[in-house]
């Protein structure tokens, strides 16, 4: 597993296990569990938590210790266990400046403006991100989440973000923090990377841009000047 026993969790990392079965053994598929309850499930290759290419943002676990158990399951042995006792300490107080619910109208003009790198080497699949108005909820412990202009549970996306001053980076989305009970989830692209943004609050306006140009749909989404309503 490629989070060791009594690590010190202060960002994000991958969370991978390395398990190969034996001789005409096949492995059926690996859950990941955290102070043993089940988030996520991995059913191919490689086995990695909240699927391929994403990390574990250990903020979203709350500081202190915490039990990661890698369970991996096979056609002729029950299961086979590894067990990481970690200790999470990261600093989330800067969150706070800009909790809060926002709501932005995303336009024609904005989906024109992604066009150029909306492109599959960058991530870009399926139908572009809606025209309308999306609502989004920064909450203080380091993550977004939001809802498209449908309003429904299966348009909500969760976006773990951490704070520097007036820079903040954006990971990708985290399925496993998701209300419906779905495995590869909401995303904006696949992969859905990690990526720079700054951040700036006048009033009750949030602006936000996009240092770098990653993922196409994300950045249509979020980047723009956000009304706070609550």
């Amino acid at each position: 597993m490629t989070i060791s026993d009594h690590a010190s969790l202060t960002h994000a990392v991958a969370w991978q296990v390395l398990a190969k079965p034996d001789g005409r053994d096949a492995i059926d598929h690996v859950d990941f569990f955290v102070d043993g309850k089940r988030l996520w499930q991995e059913q191919v290759p490689p086995y990695v938590f909240n699927d391929d290419h994403e990390v574990l943002p250990p903020w979203l676990l709350g500081n202190g210790k915490h039990v990661l158990t890698a369970r991996v399951v096979t056609a002729y042995h029950p299961k086979t266990e590894v067990v990481a006792r970690v200790n999470i300490n990261v600093d989330v107080s800067a969150n706070k400046a800009i909790a809060g619910t926002y709501e932005r109208v995303v336009t024609k003009a904005n989906q024109n403006r992604v066009m150029p790198y909306r492109v599959p080497s960058k991530g870009a699949f399926g139908e572009v991100s809606p025209a309308g108005k999306w609502t989004i909820v920064i909450k203080p412990n380091g993550e977004i989440s939001g809802t498209d202009p449908k309003g429904k549970s299966d348009g909500t996306f969760v976006v773990p973000y951490t704070l520097s001053g007036s820079s903040m980076r954006l990971y990708g989305a985290a399925f496993w923090r998701e209300p419906i009970d779905k495995y590869g989830g909401n995303k904006f692209c696949d992969p859905d990377p990690t990526s720079d943004y700054t951040w700036q609050l006048s009033g009750s306006s949030l602006t936000i841009r996009n240092v770098q140009k990653q993922c196409a749909d994300r950045d249509l989404v979020l980047v723009g000047t956000w009304n706070r309503v609550a």
